[in-house]
């Protein structure tokens, strides 16, 4: 269970009646977690097991049976930006993550959604590739960061520390959450996907969001990761060779899955996009 923020009087963290059903692997997971953290906000945690999940997780977000749901005072959300959106909603009297100005919220969002939509499928598809597959998704991965990049250098976020100012806000939760990922692929493909000198900005963004303590208690050990994704990965090339062979050798035996990775069946579950 996850423990009360300290910058939260306690007669005020029983009224928020907050609870986090969450992956410790998930990034969407951490989104949450680390957004609550930031708006000192209390909350219950409940790890659940992707590979048998809950019947709680299932009742409450029957539609895409993922996590994470939150729940505040008995209603459940799911979907880990609109949970963002809502928090900063619900809670206006907290840390705002999002910015003030209409234009900057608009502009804030639509990176969020480029993130989601194109950065981290990328990102995904080095992770689960081999060869030529994945030489064109690393070029796809240079592309989006240059983008990225030249938004820090010369648009809407330049001179910034943060994509949301002077401190961590709403893009920088989004994209930073899943940003850590980069160095643990990097170890387990043996690929280079973030290059301080081709991404000066975005490499030095990444480094000083990892670096703040709230980001520090919400992510994983990077040992218990790179294990996670060697587990992962090796699971995942070994179902896109044999999605690849088809049923010439339907009676060829299989390899087990390695100790480390999660059930075939949760692959789809496995937050690896930024």
């Amino acid at each position: 269970m996850e423990k009360v923020a300290e910058n939260v009087d306690a007669g005020a963290a029983a009224q928020l009646q907050l609870k986090l059903f969450g992956s410790w692997a998930s990034s969407y997971t951490h989104r949450v977690q680390l957004a609550m953290r930031l708006k000192g906000l209390a909350f219950e945690y409940a790890e659940e097991d992707l590979g048998n999940k809950s019947d709680a997780l299932l009742r409450l977000n029957p539609v895409y049976k993922k996590v994470p749901v939150l729940v505040h005072d008995g209603r459940s959300l799911a979907e880990s930006v609109i949970i963002l959106q809502y928090l900063d909603d619900a809670f206006p009297a907290s840390r705002q993550l999002l910015p003030a100005d209409a234009f900057d919220r608009a502009v804030a969002r639509f990176w969020c959604h480029f993130g989601d939509d194109k950065l981290g499928p990328a990102v995904g598809a080095v992770f689960a590739s081999t060869g030529e597959e994945q030489e064109a998704a690393v070029r796809q991965v240079h592309e989006n960061l240059a983008l990225i990049e030249a938004e820090l250098r010369e648009g809407a976020f330049k001179g910034r520390r943060f994509f949301g100012g002077d401190e961590v806000g709403f893009l920088d939760v989004v994209l930073g959450c899943g940003s850590y990922w980069l160095a643990v692929f990097e170890e387990v493909t043996g690929v280079q996907l973030v290059d301080a000198e081709a991404f000066p900005l975005f490499h030095a963004w990444l480094r000083d969001f990892e670096a703040q303590d709230e980001v520090r208690e919400t992510i994983p050990s990077i040992d218990r990761l790179l294990e996670y994704a060697r587990g992962l990965r090796q699971m995942l090339v070994a179902m896109a060779a044999g999605a690849g062979a088809g049923a010439a050798s339907a009676d060829a035996p299989t390899a087990a899955p390695p100790a480390a990775a999660p059930p075939a069946a949760t692959t789809a579950d496995i937050a690896v996009d930024i």
